[in-house]
């Protein structure tokens, strides 16, 4: 390959890979009607949980159009207008939820996309630059804390829809355009910590573990030593034993139990998630249906 070509050669691959992840961020991008408004929202779980923007959705019902095409009625589950986050429930199972990303760790620099529903405009996609994290200034000399500034295109009809890194994993929800015109988006720690008390009942697999790395197919992997398997638990039931390391689940990696939890919350109730774990030196194959555990 000359010089002259490779560059050609980088961009074309680097197109496809935009492609790639900008349609499988799509599907996850719905638009959200409500009053006399409309912006986009973000399916965050299989099981019929959306998340949009406070100002996205005034009353306390909304349509939702999936990317199909399909149109669904939602209510409004819970909402922080400090944070500008509303979830929305709608009745729907196996809806193409988007993967959670690390929110506490990006930086400026970083590449993103963001995906919403521009002037009205189905299934638009634009990209650029994480320019700032943290504490950003507001309207009348005051601050805003614990948002991704981001120099993605944002118009009305983006508020509620997915800044992504470049594995399409969510960063945060986009949900205003500052004075100098740079994207300010709420970040994903600060969405689940939003989602926590409408979720008390969370799913679980019934298993604490801690992070290790082990020596798989000559190289060196990270993954999650289970120290307790509860005997009744899911993962109980799956077959798992104390002393197993848990290396991926529903095709994810889990290198630290915070991805772990992560994938988790973002499957249904008894979805049957694929789960690989090494057990003396062998990777074995198990199938899990994560279940909710009882409040106490």
């Amino acid at each position: 390959m000359t010089a002259e070509t490779r560059p050609t050669s980088v961009a074309i691959s680097l197109s496809f890979d935009v492609a790639a992840v900008s349609e499988g961020l799509l599907a996850g991008v719905v638009m959200v009607r409500s009053g006399h408004g409309s912006g986009s929202g973000t399916i965050w779980r299989r099981d019929g949980l959306i998340v949009t923007n406070h100002h996205v959705v005034r009353d306390e019902t909304a349509i939702v159009t999936l990317a199909t095409g399909e149109q669904l009625s939602a209510a409004v589950e819970s909402r922080d207008p400090d944070h500008d986050l509303a979830a929305l429930r709608v009745d729907a199972t196996d809806l193409p939820a988007l993967p959670p990303g690390d929110s506490i760790h990006t930086h400026p620099g970083q590449w993103v996309l963001a995906a919403g529903n521009l002037m009205g405009m189905r299934g638009v996609v634009t990209g650029g630059i994480i320019t700032g994290v943290g504490q950003v200034a507001g309207p009348d000399r005051t601050w805003l804390d614990d948002l991704i500034q981001a120099d993605v295109l944002l118009a009305p009809g983006n508020s509620g829809g997915p800044l992504a890194d470049a594995h399409g994993q969510v960063l945060g929800i986009n949900a205003m355009v500052a004075a100098s015109g740079i994207a300010l988006a709420v970040p994903t720690h600060v969405v689940e910590r939003f989602l926590e008390p409408a979720e008390s009942q969370r799913t679980y697999l019934g298993i604490t573990g801690t992070e290790v790395e082990v020596l798989v197919s000559s190289a060196v992997r990270s993954g999650i030593v289970l120290l307790t398997v509860e005997e009744w638990s899911p993962a109980g039931r799956a077959g798992l034993f104390q002393g197993d390391v848990l290396l991926s689940l529903d095709g994810s990696d889990v290198r630290s139990t915070e991805e772990l939890r992560r994938v988790l919350w973002t499957q249904g109730e008894h979805a049957a998630l694929e789960l690989l774990a090494l057990r003396s030196g062998e990777i074995r194959h198990f199938t899990v249906a994560p279940a909710v555990r009882a409040a106490a």
